[in-house]
């Protein structure tokens, strides 16, 4: 009797790294199945908002399809207003969470999507069709997909819907952020100089110190802009250019918040450091931004000199080409014209 026990035990432990040895090594297979659950305010209404910086959000809710593991996944919705319509003619909405299965998507995405959907031409088409007075029934489904395995997109097999969706008009425009530093407009003349990046001078930034997404890549976070750097005081101690004093230094803002790091973009967390790219910027620099960091780039030049910018927030890149450019894009890598 006591070798059975010893026999059983031993058959207990081999088990036991078995169970062990399958979860360590999960394997990966296609799922069949995939639903999205009815939203639990599907008759309450509400109103899409108009404004692309609005962060009013609606809920949408999947649990994860099988993919023989507990995987990291990406989570997204299809709209539409017809649950008839082919795959095609939905329209994708972005999760701000883009890994919560618990999905929460700005009403100004919606809004953007239903006007598609209506065929809206423009302001005046939406208040001609009296479209904003009116309640519309919107569909979705959701998407899942690991991102680093190809074929794991899955479509959920069944809709859902909002029942009483109010749109405004909405219409996606370019983004941008502002440029601070000894930096001047091409066009307008009007030099930066460091001035306060507060909301006080919010027309002054936005009419000469914007970078802007291009009409192409809308919602990409990529940001071009051409300016002019301003060279420092050529009296002032050490002008010479190993000196990072004497560079025409610049940084970034995503809002005119005023000297703070809530919504800078550096080349370090150190307020006023500065990374000297002189040497790189002719055949083209490209570098990390440090997010919150109040650090500058700095390039020597004795005369206004043409640089031309682009910002990838997305990715917290910065690419740096001497002269005025045409930029293109391959993915997400610029090239510069």
């Amino acid at each position: 009797m006591k070798k059975l026990s010893i026999i059983f035990a031993m058959a207990a432990v081999a088990l036991g790294f078995s169970s062990c040895k399958q979860e360590d090594n999960p394997q990966y297979h296609a799922p069949t199945t995939f639903t999205i659950n009815e939203p639990a305010l599907k008759n309450q209404a509400f109103r899409t908002s108009n404004e692309m910086t609005d962060a009013a959000t609606f809920d949408l809710f999947c649990s994860q399809p099988d993919y023989g593991y507990s995987a990291i996944c990406n989570y997204s919705a299809l709209v539409s207003l017809d649950p008839e319509a082919p795959l095609d003619e939905w329209i994708a909405l972005p999760n701000q969470n883009e890994t919560s299965a618990a999905m929460s998507i700005k009403t100004f995405e919606l809004g953007v999507a239903v006007n598609k959907l209506l065929d809206v031409t423009d302001a005046e088409d939406f208040d001609a069709r009296n479209l904003g007075s009116q309640q519309f029934k919107c569909y979705f489904k959701a998407v899942c997909e690991i991102p680093s395995i190809e074929g794991s997109k899955i479509i959920s097999s069944n809709t859902v819907s909002y029942d009483k969706v109010m749109i405004s008009y909405a219409e996606k425009l370019p983004a941008w952020i502002f440029i601070c530093g000894d930096v001047q407009n091409i066009d307008t003349g009007v030099a930066n100089g460091f001035t306060a990046p507060s909301s006080s001078n919010y027309d002054l930034y936005k009419n000469n110190f914007a970078l802007y997404e291009p009409e192409n890549m809308i919602g990409e976070k990529l940001y071009v802009g051409v300016f002019n750097l301003t060279p420092k005081d050529s009296s002032m101690e050490n002008f010479n250019e190993g000196n990072p004093d004497a560079c025409a230094q610049f940084r970034f803002f995503t809002e005119l918040l005023g000297w703070v790091n809530t919504a800078s973009l550096g080349s370090n967390e150190a307020d006023f450091y500065c990374l000297p790219i002189t040497d790189k910027w002719g055949a083209g620099f490209s570098g990390d931004v440090v997010p919150q960091g109040l650090g500058n780039w700095g390039v020597f030049v004795t005369e206004p000199s043409p640089v031309t910018i682009v910002v990838d927030q997305i990715n917290n890149k910065i690419f740096v080409k001497e002269g005025a450019h045409d930029v293109t894009f391959v993915g997400r890598d610029p090239e510069f014209n």
